[in-house]
């Protein structure tokens, strides 16, 4: 990540930005430019789909997945080449980029102890969320692999969950029925046991359990995570370090390794990537055979469900991928992806909880704004056919809206990632539920609209959050918020100084850099910089159309 892509002007627009009053504008932003601006990332974009329609683009490397790769190896004695690249990985800054990253870089190449409590002081410090406690267990787990913390007996006490949902029946919760949870605690059970020298309480049907689990991916990397193929990895090796599974899981995470030599945190997000790109692509008017042949690469990747996952060969869809492709194929030709659109329609409806929200991965998890909104974009190409999901959904999510105008982050780092979203599912309803629910829809715009109008920096940017620095994604979400407010360039100051910004933010060789803004495992940063030029050509497009009927 360059340092240019940090703003350095603090938050506070000179003069009454929420007024939206008629100004002079302050940069580039003519029509021209804006225009030129947004073809040279279109065509950069277009380039990026393969034959098959596929954006295939690497996620960056990380810390995590790197340290635990060169302590597998370690372990193994084996691939000396692959662990000198590694510790060259480890001990550069990009592996730096937070200070739980840090402790794990720093353990795996000298077994350095961060001496303070990373974890809970720092990187999971605000986060509120139902799966901190075993988030909790996990994080200091993956350090005491690395030996920046020693095991402790209190890693062996499942976490309980105690904020989980009830659809799904019983104490177990439905997350449980996550593949890669149950692999990942598991591995975790058998890691710190033999790390303990308690290795004889792990019986054999537990070892048996995760072998069978191990074997069970299409993908070469498991479920393309290699954090929960890593770990796996290092708990076999206690008990069968010559399993064929540890050879070929081995070369598998090998083979995946971006060329600064580190492990990216997700070996296929191919499925993800090409439905929001292609969504982008569709709203900036491309050609409609390559739109055609990305949809059609992500129709073959529907699975039996009717959702979608973020990678290919994987077994479990998530509402977050789902909405995306959903999204996609409505926007390039509902008519004739129907039969998609339909078994879609049919998996949010199988997800959907009872208090009218939708989760991430299973039914009876918490709903989340993120996810409600992915969802009711998703559906809104057909209202007649889901009217009460729809209606329910849009008042889920104006309960969870806050006083002032933002809601949960979730999976991303940026408050206006789902005012984006909410924005765009309550002003895409439908028929009935928008009349019915207009006036709570234009107060909840107006909140979020004054929130972003103060969040907005000196320098036409956003951050984060109100403080931050202006960075590309923030600033592209925020226009896409205010976008689905219908607010647009030509009479908005605030969508117009967001515009100067952006354009500005654009480097001699025509591309654009962003801070990385995705979270996975939450709150952990992940990269993808293909996506900065899909959200970057979005709020390019949005901010200079028609508003919405």
């Amino acid at each position: 990540m360059t340092t240019s892509e940090i703003g350095t002007s603090g938050p506070g627009a000179s003069g009454d930005r929420a007024s939206g009053e008629l100004a002079p504008a302050t940069g580039p932003a003519a029509a021209g430019r804006l225009t030129a601006v947004r073809e040279s990332v279109r065509v950069g974009l277009t380039t990026l789909v393969g034959s098959d329609g596929a954006v295939r683009r690497p996620c960056a490397s990380r810390a995590l997945e790197s340290a635990l790769l060169l302590v597998l190896l370690r372990r193994c004695g084996s691939h000396p080449q692959e662990q000198h690249e590694l510790a060259a990985y480890l001990g550069g800054p990009q592996a730096r980029a937070d200070a739980f990253s840090a402790a794990m870089a720093r353990a795996a190449l000298d077994g350095v102890s961060p001496g303070t409590d990373v974890v809970g002081s720092q990187l999971l410090a605000g986060f509120d969320h139902f799966s901190r406690t075993r988030k909790r267990l996990l994080f200091d787990v993956y350090l005491a692999v690395a030996g920046a913390v020693p095991f402790d007996e209190s890693m062996l006490r499942p976490p309980r969950e105690p904020n989980r949902g009830t659809d799904a029946g019983g104490d177990s919760g439905g997350d449980n029925t996550v593949t890669w949870i149950e692999m990942i605690m598991l591995s975790v059970r058998v890691v710190v046991a033999h790390g303990l020298g308690m290795g004889d309480q792990i019986a054999g049907g537990e070892r048996g359990r995760l072998l069978e689990l191990l074997g069970s991916s299409r993908a070469p990397v498991w479920e393309n995570y290699p954090t929960a193929h890593l770990m796996a990895l290092l708990a076999v090796i206690e008990f069968a370090p010559g399993h064929p599974l540890v050879q070929s899981g081995v070369a598998a995470v090998l083979a995946c390794r971006n060329t600064d030599g580190g492990v990216p945190s997700m070996s296929n997000l191919d499925v993800f990537s090409t439905g929001p790109a292609g969504l982008a692509l569709a709203r900036a008017g491309a050609d409609r055979d390559l739109l055609h042949r990305m949809c059609d690469y992500l129709t073959d990747q529907q699975m039996h469900d009717g959702g979608w996952t973020f990678g290919e060969h994987m077994g479990h869809s998530d509402v977050d991928a789902s909405s995306y492709v959903a999204a996609c194929l409505a926007a390039v030709d509902p008519a004739r992806h129907r039969p998609a659109l339909e078994r879609a329609g049919g998996y949010f409806r199988s997800i959907a909880g009872s208090d009218g929200g939708f989760p991430t991965y299973v039914k009876g998890d918490p709903s989340e704004v993120g996810m409600t909104a992915g969802a009711l974009c998703a559906l809104a190409w057909n209202g007649a056919a889901h009217g009460d999901l729809l209606a329910n959904g849009a008042r889920w999510l104006l309960d969870a809206q806050h006083k002032d105008g933002t809601f949960e982050r979730s999976w991303s780092l940026s408050e206006a990632n789902t005012i984006w979203r909410a924005m765009w599912a309550l002003h895409s309803m439908p028929g009935q539920a928008r009349t019915t629910l207009a006036q709570r829809i234009a107060e909840a715009s107006d909140a979020s609209y004054r929130f972003l109008a103060r969040a907005q920096n000196d320098d036409g940017g956003w951050g984060y959050r109100p403080g931050d620095p202006s960075d590309t994604t923030s600033t592209s979400y925020s226009l896409l918020a205010l976008s689905a407010m219908n607010r647009r360039r030509q009479e908005d100051r605030v969508v117009r100084a967001g515009v100067d910004h952006l354009l500005s933010r654009q480097r001699p060789d025509g591309t654009f850099t962003a801070l990385p803004d995705q979270v996975a495992p939450r709150p952990l940063l992940f990269d993808v910089p293909v996506f900065t030029d899909i959200w970057v050509l979005l709020a390019l497009t949005a901010c200079d159309t028609a508003p919405a009927e």
